[in-house]
Parts: C-alpha cells; sequence; structure tokens
C-alpha cells in the first residue's frame, strides 16, 4: 500500500473530529520556551544549592532538572503525536503525549520520595545553610518559575501540557519554600526549618501528582472520558427513532480531547440506515461532543415477520383457549398466559437414534430474542421460572430439561450422557427454533454446555452468562457432587424428601420456603407412593467413572475451547463457591479478553438467579 493510499484510508469524512495544527504548533513554541527558560536557570540553581548547602535549593534544583527533562518530554511527545496516521498506526501516535505526562508523574513521585527522604536524615544529621545565598538565587528563581508558569498557562486543554506545569508549580513552590528557609536561616540561624519546609512542599505536590497519573492512565486504559456519560450516551441513543436496541457499546478517546464511540445498532428496517445514522450522528455530537462514530447495524425482525419458533406452540395455553373464546382474549389477557410455562419437546439424535428433549417456554413464541438457560448436573429448566417470568416480556425464554432429566427422555447407554451429546442437542434445539441468535445462561453444566455451543464455529450464542463453572473443577465440588448423584434418594413424604433436598441444595445460598419450593419443589416426583427426584440416575455414570488422567485432559481441552470463545461473557462465581476458585475465575478473565467476572456473597455453588439482585444482574447484561 503506498502512503497515498493510506492517507486516503485515515482521511476523516466531513463531520469526524477534526485537528488544529496551528495550534497545536503554538502549544509546541510554548513548551520549547518553557524548557529554555527552565533549562537555563536549573544550572545556577545546582551550583548555587552546592555552594549553599541548602536542602531546600537542592530540592527546587532537583524539580528545575525534572521539568527540563519533562518540558523536553513534553515537546517530543507532540512532535510525534502530530505525525499522521500510518499503515503501522492506524490511529496516528497521539497518545504518546499521555505516555509522557505519565512518565513524568512517576518522576515526580520518585522525587518527592527523595526529597523527604533527605529531609528526614537531615534532621539527625543538621547541615550548616549559607542564608544569604538560598535567599537571592530563591528569589530569583521563583521569578523565573512565574514566568514560565504563566507561559504554560495558556494551553492547560493538553493533558501533557498539564504535567508540565504541575512540574513548573512545583518548582515554584519550592522557590517560594527556599525563600522562606533563606529568610529564617539568615536573620535566625535555625537550620531545621531548611528540611521542614521541603517536606511540606513534597507533600502540597503529591496531589497534584496523582489527579495527573490517574488521568494519565486512564486515557492509556482506553477509559471512558471523564465528561462523557456511558450510561446517558446508550440511553440517548436508544431514543433514536428508528433505533431498537445497542449493545457493545464502547467510548474511548483516540487521543487526548478527541472521543470516539463504537457500538451495534439494532433496527427494524435496513433501508432506513442511512436517515437513522445521520439522527444518532447529530445527537452524538451536540450533545456528547463525539464525532468519531463507527456503527455496525443490525436488523431486527418484526414480531409479524419472525419464524415461529415451534410448529405445535400455541400463544395461548389450551387450558385458557377452551375457558374463553377467541374473541374474548384481550392483549392483557394474552400477556398474563405468556408469564406462564409451556411444554414443548424437540426431537434429537444420539447413536442410538433419535430421542425427545423438553422444555418449558416463556413469553411470545414470535419474539425473535430468545434467551436459553441451560441448568446444572442434577437440575432441570424449572430452576430459572422466576428468572424466566422476569424476563419474558423482552424474551422468549426457553428452559431445557437437559436428556436424561426432567420431562425429557432417559438413555439406555448412561455413557451418552455427557456434553457432546448435550451440545448437539442445544443445536437441535435452536434449529427447531428457527432462529439466528440467542442469548445464554449456563450453570454449573449448563455454563460447560454454554462454553463448547460458544466455541463452535457460526455459533448462535451472542452473549452468555456462565454461572459458576470454569474450565478446572475443583476436587472438593466433584467429591460433593458424587456423594448424593445418582444415589438413593426415597421418602414416603413430599415434606421429608424437600427437607432432605434443600439441604443438599444449601450452598444456593439464603432462600425463604418459598424459595425453596420454587426451587426444589418441581424437582421431586412421586412414584408408587414414594418420593424421588426427576432424573435417571444413571447420569452418575460418565461422572463417577472419570478417572484423575480423564480429567486434567478434559480440563486442558476446556481451556482451549474456552480461549476460542469470542463473544461478551460473563462469569458469576458465588463467594464460597467450592466448584469455581477464585484463581480459576482470574485466568479465565486474563486467558479470554472478552470475559468479566463478578461474585456473589454469601453463596456456594451456584447461585440460582432467583434473587432480585442476581435477576437484575442477568437484565443489565444481557441489554447491553
Amino acid at each position: 500500500m503506498s502512503d497515498g493510499d493510506a492517507h486516503e484510508l485515515h482521511a476523516h469524512k466531513k463531520g469526524d473530529a477534526k485537528h488544529s495544527h496551528t495550534k497545536e504548533t503554538s502549544n509546541q513554541n510554548l513548551l520549547i520556551i518553557a524548557l529554555v527558560l527552565t533549562l537555563s536557570f536549573s544550572v545556577v540553581e545546582m551550583i548555587a544549592s552546592y555552594l549553599s548547602n541548602s536542602l531546600a535549593l537542592i530540592s527546587d534544583a532537583g524539580h528545575m532538572v525534572t521539568d527540563a527533562a519533562s518540558l523536553g518530554l513534553a515537546v517530543l511527545a507532540q512532535m510525534i503525536a502530530r505525525r499522521p496516521p500510518s499503515p503501522k498506526h492506524s490511529f496516528g501516535l497521539g497518545r504518546a503525549e499521555a505516555l509522557a505526562a505519565f512518565v513524568n508523574g512517576i518522576a515526580m513521585l520518585a522525587l518527592v520520595a527523595w526529597i523527604v527522604f533527605e529531609a528526614i536524615t537531615r534532621f539527625f544529621t543538621p547541615h550548616v545553610v549559607n542564608g544569604m545565598t538560598v535567599t537571592v538565587v530563591a528569589a530569583l528563581g521563583l521569578l523565573m518559575n512565574l514566568v514560565v508558569a504563566w507561559v504554560l498557562s495558556k494551553d492547560q486543554k493538553s493533558v501533557n501540557t498539564r504535567a508540565a506545569l504541575l512540574h513548573v508549580m512545583g518548582d515554584l513552590l519550592g522557590s517560594v519554600a527556599a525563600l522562606v528557609a533563606g529568610l529564617v536561616i539568615q536573620y535566625t540561624g535555625w537550620m531545621p526549618i531548611d528540611s521542614l519546609l521541603s517536606i511540606l512542599v513534597s507533600l502540597l505536590i503529591l496531589k497534584s501528582t496523582f489527579t495527573i497519573l490517574h488521568e494519565s492512565y486512564h486515557f492509556l486504559m482506553e477509559g471512558v472520558p471523564p465528561h462523557i456519560d456511558y450510561l446517558q450516551v446508550g440511553s440517548d441513543l436508544k431514543k433514536v427513532p428508528g433505533v431498537v436496541a445497542v449493545h457493545d457499546l464502547h467510548i474511548w478517546e483516540m487521543t487526548p480531547s478527541f472521543p470516539a464511540l463504537i457500538g451495534h445498532i439494532e433496527v427494524e428496517l435496513m433501508k432506513e440506515w442511512p436517515q437513522i445514522m445521520s439522527r444518532i450522528h447529530d445527537m452524538l455530537y451536540t450533545r456528547h461532543g463525539i464525532d468519531h462514530v463507527t456503527l455496525q447495524p443490525e436488523e431486527t425482525q418484526s414480531l409479524s415477520e419472525a419464524p415461529s419458533h415451534d410448529d405445535h406452540t400455541e400463544i395461548v395455553p389450551e387450558a385458557l383457549s377452551q375457558a374463553t373464546p377467541a374473541s374474548k382474549i384481550n392483549a392483557s389477557t394474552l400477556k398474563e398466559s405468556q408469564m406462564h410455562p409451556s411444554t414443548h419437546f424437540v426431537v434429537c439424535r444420539s447413536g442410538e437414534g433419535k430421542h425427545r428433549m423438553a422444555y418449558h417456554a416463556w413469553g411470545n413464541p414470535k419474539n425473535p430474542r430468545v434467551l436459553i438457560c441451560a441448568h446444572g448436573l442434577s437440575r432441570r429448566g424449572s430452576d430459572f421460572s422466576t428468572l424466566a417470568q422476569a424476563l419474558c416480556d423482552q424474551y422468549y425464554v426457553v428452559c431445557p430439561d437437559v436428556i436424561g432429566r426432567g420431562e425429557s427422555d432417559r438413555l439406555s447407554n448412561p455413557i451418552m450422557y455427557s456434553v457432546p451429546q448435550y451440545v448437539a442437542d442445544m443445536k437441535s434445539l435452536v434449529t427447531h427454533l428457527g432462529v439466528k441468535q440467542v442469548d445464554w445462561i449456563g450453570t454449573s453444566m449448563g455454563g460447560l454446555i454454554g462454553m463448547v455451543f460458544a466455541a463452535l464455529p457460526n455459533s448462535p450464542i451472542r452473549r452468555m452468562i456462565i454461572n459458576d463453572v470454569g474450565p478446572r473443577i475443583e476436587p472438593a465440588a466433584i467429591e460433593r457432587l458424587s456423594s448424593y448423584v445418582g444415589k438413593p434418594f426415597a421418602f414416603s413424604s413430599r415434606a421429608d424428601a424437600l427437607e432432605a433436598l434443600n439441604q443438599i441444595t444449601a450452598t444456593f445460598g439464603e432462600h425463604t420456603p418459598e424459595e425453596w419450593e420454587k426451587l426444589n419443589g418441581p424437582q421431586l416426583i412421586e412414584q408408587n407412593g414414594v418420593w424421588g427426584l426427576h432424573y435417571d440416575p444413571d447420569i452418575a455414570v460418565p461422572f463417577s467413572s472419570v478417572t484423575p488422567m480423564m480429567a486434567k485432559a478434559g480440563e486442558m481441552a476446556m481451556w482451549h475451547t474456552f480461549k476460542q470463545i469470542h463473544i461478551p461473557m460473563l462469569i458469576v462465581r458465588g463467594g464460597d463457591s467450592d466448584l469455581l476458585s477464585p484463581e480459576t475465575v482470574a485466568k479465565m478473565c486474563k486467558l479470554n479478553p472478552n470475559a468479566r467476572s463478578i461474585e456473589i456473597p454469601n453463596v456456594g455453588h451456584a447461585p440460582a438467579f432467583i434473587k432480585a439482585e442476581q435477576i437484575a444482574l442477568a437484565k443489565e447484561f444481557f441489554s447491553s
């Protein structure tokens, strides 16, 4: 690619952020003037500090030398930042300015530490100071620093120039302290004043130094510009006529004072995108000062055009349709009916032939937004009933009973109860629903299924919550699960069975009796007067037959799988979980930049997403 081609690729269209190179040249000239003045006087102060033996003057001289270096860095940074974008640096080199400011802040911290150390040392070993020399040189330094500060104050928009100005202000305070120290020593002979004032000046400088470090660090880490409200921008985007939803929104500064935004915008009709984009650009520039915008439009099917998720699904449950004539079913009745689950089946395949997987659904079956909730090893889809009711106004919520559980078929070959088969069944479910994209929340085993599914080529999963599971499962959790999964569980009364199951699942956290009934009531079934669990005991066969070597190989495979996922993920960990360790969470977030994590206190394995704050967490993540 030629330089001309590169220039054309980087050229901004009308409306993009513009740079004033005349102003940048002016700013650079200010820094050069300040550099010459500071460097010249630093030589004078270095000689005077040596002759007078004054720590206050040494401090001021040290500031001068540091200032000369920082101003030189500032000039160099601005020269680099002015270089145009290139094929190797498509945004240019504007970040050099913030990097120089950060280096300056670190240098100031080191200097302050040295001054404080030297001052404390002098309390124990006093030095004789020439007060007259200190007074004269400090007065001249004060005057020179006032001139340099006035020069730099003409440009305070640049974080780099403000960092340099910080150094000069430190020098100014140092000159004042040196002047006071010189006068006190000259007229009273009290030498400790030299060290005391040096410490005072150093402490005063620290606050401003930390401010510059925070600003430059925030910029280098691509933080949201301080003057922009990220949540408000998202809210304003959703209010633009024609916008249905906003997700994957990112705001940062490519160079100082040059905010940029990228994101995905869902629209009803793609042919209206040019008009919608124009409205978005105008809103972002006038309300938030964002002028460099990159947006990816995505068409959302309207409910009337969306494919039916299930050829046999009725929007109104059969009992309701029999009790009420169709002509009298109004919108509120329809909405109320969607708050209750309907059960359907999808035909799946295995090495043994066909089997049916049951799924329970909440919401409008014609809603193109689908959320799949996958449960844990010995659980069933009803675990998510509270979450489904809370989200069914936004999603068609689908909660399958994984094969071998709940109302799904049992397999004659227990070895087929494994993640590969579960993933194949979920693929059949998504195909059956007739959608190209789904969101996913998976608890424990459901999280493992989601990770493998999301890593497949052309996976339909858009965003995923991984609830208290990771590539590594802690041995303590394996031992705990082995103690009850597939083991005999039979009680003559439902109350006794529910109490026993509540004790087994106590790690879910503190719940009311009503919440325990919602969570564990559906897990119990009655057969011949005996209350037991809903699942095939043989689901434990593959689980219990895993050897340490097989477990290690499986863990390595899951780490590799997790690394291949390229969608936003939220890893939720119970604060007291014995299955997912903090070290595993940290490794997951480090290995895959698409993952972030949150920990829920006072919960073990695993958060049940029945509490209001946990449901709000899911709502917030999936609405991003």
